[in-house]
């Protein structure tokens, strides 16, 4: 597995929420969230990212949260209305692994970077930052087994 560590500067992103197990809450967030841009004047959308808000493994199902997300310019405020709100992720060091395939191949890729990756490495989980999806190509572009994801867990 090919990983590198980089620092992310913060940044703001345009969010929407769903509540429920992640591959049931995901498709309807991202529904969500692209819906609620189409409403917004003045926003450019940038970069795609996503991430689960709670451990599965510790969480009830019903009770996760994810997070459908992007980076963007132009100015914004939160807008309940459309179920759009404003989160800025915070400065901090992750190990990327750039993964190619099909996005259910998500949770397994996650899980070798952290049971096979992080115990092998000298780095420490930092648990106060999210797990990000960064989404490097368009999905209605490519075929599925060409889609490229970054997938980023936070360290210390």
């Amino acid at each position: 597995m090919e990983v590198r560590i980089e620092n992310l500067e913060a940044f703001n992103i345009i969010c929407a929420v769903g509540l429920g197990p992640y591959i049931q809450s995901a498709p309807k967030t991202w529904d969500q969230l692209f819906s609620g841009l189409k409403n917004l004047d003045g926003i450019t959308p940038k970069q795609i990212i996503g991430f689960g808000m709670d451990d599965p493994f510790i969480t009830p199902g019903p009770l996760t949260r994810y997070v459908a997300s992007t980076t963007y310019e132009g100015n914004f405020e939160d807008n309940p209305e459309l179920n759009l709100f404003k989160m800025e992720i915070k400065t901090g060091k992750y190990a990327i692994h750039t993964m190619k395939g099909p996005y259910h191949n998500m949770p397994a890729e996650f899980a070798k970077l952290r049971n096979e990756w992080l115990p092998s490495s000298t780095e420490e989980l930092d648990c106060s930052r999210p797990w990000l999806e960064i989404y490097l190509n368009d999905p209605f572009a490519v075929p599925e087994e060409e889609y490229l994801t970054d997938l980023h867990i936070p360290l210390k």
